[in-house]
């Protein structure tokens, strides 16, 4: 599968600084390019979300695409940040994760682009020591 230049530029914001666009009236968050809430029309505005939080619940997987074949096993969290709220992410640097960890957003090489070299990153959250 071909990494797309065009989603990566799009969500940059989210996966790199953990930024989400809220709006002001109804509080409903999203990532991506939207200007106006889709639920009240208000203008959304940029919010950066913690970068710290803990583990509510992680699943191992084994048998992972192609792409992703030098990172198995992976585990993916079900993370809870400091401000209540939640993200599914990639957990790293972990030899089994638990429940109740505490993490950290750190910055990796997610996957690369065998056929143009293209290098995707993203935040992905590690224990905290």
């Amino acid at each position: 599968m071909d990494i797309s230049p065009a989603r990566i530029w799009r969500e940059k914001p989210f996966s790199y600084r953990l930024e989400v666009l809220e709006c002001p009236k109804c509080k409903r968050r999203y990532v991506g390019n939207v200007e106006e809430c889709p639920k009240c029309g208000a203008k959304l505005e940029r919010k950066r979300l913690p970068r710290k939080g803990r583990v509510i619940a992680w699943t191992k997987v084994v048998q992972v695409p192609e792409f992703a074949e030098d990172f198995a096993p992976l585990y993916i969290g079900l993370i809870e940040l400091e401000d209540g709220s939640r993200v599914v992410a990639k957990l790293v640097d972990v030899v089994e994760p638990s429940d109740g960890m505490e993490v950290e957003a750190v910055l990796r090489r997610v996957r690369v682009d065998g056929q143009t070299g293209l290098i995707e990153y993203a935040l992905c959250f590690r224990p905290i020591l």
